[in-house]
């Protein structure tokens, strides 16, 4: 007898159909596409659709990741995996704020999209959804994303292509499995499973400021709102920022002072950041910012809306974000 599966539809390329008239391609429900092209995944698993939400995943919010994560666990007790189908723009978004929402998951819980949908030839929908319906029944017990043949930690995960098939990489975290010929698990790489029961914990709180630097911009005019907890600074290469332009090391003093979280991260998009390498990092670091570690940024975002959501003392908050809740920091 099958195994018994919750796929979750949100949206998203995978499941779209091209209008004949317009040619313009449109959100589907998902169920005539599962079975008029994947027959066979009725052979895979027992498969529960459930379909709380239909949207572009750009507008997606933490309220949408709230009813992902209270959906899993409502089901959690009669099924032995989850698959999210899910739009690629913000698939990392989403996978990372679940990864810190599920606490203890009992089971694996994968995230998918795809370049092409499903009703169209030389689609990446078909592989990504029976790779990643194979995997969600698998022994892995995190929160992961399947693109292009490869399973990666949701919370590591990055888009980096807009148009290839490989859109997904993994930069500081290597693969949790990979599927060719056979399905190879890497175990090494897996989240350890110290037990615990299941739970969620789903109160975000995005009340944070983001600040790109480039060279020559207007540092002045970074002004957090009076609601803002945590600010955000997105450096260059190490962490490091321009010391002749503007007076942003007294502002992050400032911002710390009043009780602000000030995180540092990196435009480049691997490798760890090390501000204390040189001087301006080390200087922000001494005005009492903290940085990022090898995190990305997605991943840096939504543990601070986690963060900020479940806790009120910015001393606890700082030292959540400097400890790995989910594997996605190397400590």
């Amino acid at each position: 007898m099958p195994r018994r599966l919750l796929l979750i539809h949100t949206g998203g390329t995978i499941g779209m159909v091209r209008d004949q008239a317009s040619g313009v391609l449109k959100p589907d429900l998902l169920y005539d596409s599962l079975t008029g092209f994947i027959p066979e995944l009725k052979h895979l698993a027992d498969i529960q659709i459930e379909i709380p939400f239909l949207l572009d995943s750009s507008d997606l919010t933490s309220t949408h990741w709230q009813v992902l994560a209270e959906l899993i666990h409502a089901n959690h007790n009669h099924i032995e995996g989850v698959v999210i189908t899910h739009g690629t723009d913000t698939l990392a978004y989403t996978a990372s704020a679940l990864s810190f929402m599920l606490a203890n998951p009992p089971f694996p819980v994968i995230l998918t999209g795809a370049q092409k949908p499903l009703s169209e030839i030389r689609s990446d929908a078909r592989s990504n959804l029976i790779n990643a319906v194979e995997l969600a029944l698998s022994e892995i017990r995190e929160t992961a994303i399947l693109f292009d043949h490869r399973l990666m930690r949701g919370n590591r995960t990055v888009k980096s292509h807009i148009n290839h098939f490989d859109a997904f990489s993994s930069p500081n975290y290597p693969l949790l499995a990979r599927v060719g010929m056979d399905i190879e698990i890497y175990h090494r790489n897996l989240l350890s499973t110290a037990g615990g029961l299941f739970h969620i914990m789903t109160e975000m709180d995005n009340s944070i400021d983001v600040y790109r630097l480039f060279p020559g911009c207007r540092t002045t005019s970074f002004t957090p709102g009076q609601d803002t907890r945590a600010v955000v600074l997105v450096a260059f290469g190490a962490g490091n920022v321009s010391l002749k332009n503007g007076n942003l090391i007294d502002r992050v003093k400032q911002w710390h002072r009043e009780g602000r979280l000030v995180v540092i991260l990196s435009e480049s998009g691997a490798g760890r950041l090390d501000p204390g390498l040189y001087e301006s990092g080390a200087r922000l670091l001494d005005a009492g910012a903290v940085h990022g570690g090898d995190m990305t940024f997605a991943a840096s975002i939504t543990k601070l809306m986690f963060l900020l959501g479940h806790c009120d003392d910015p001393a606890g908050i700082r030292k959540g974000f400097l400890s790995s809740l989910a594997g996605e920091r190397s400590e």
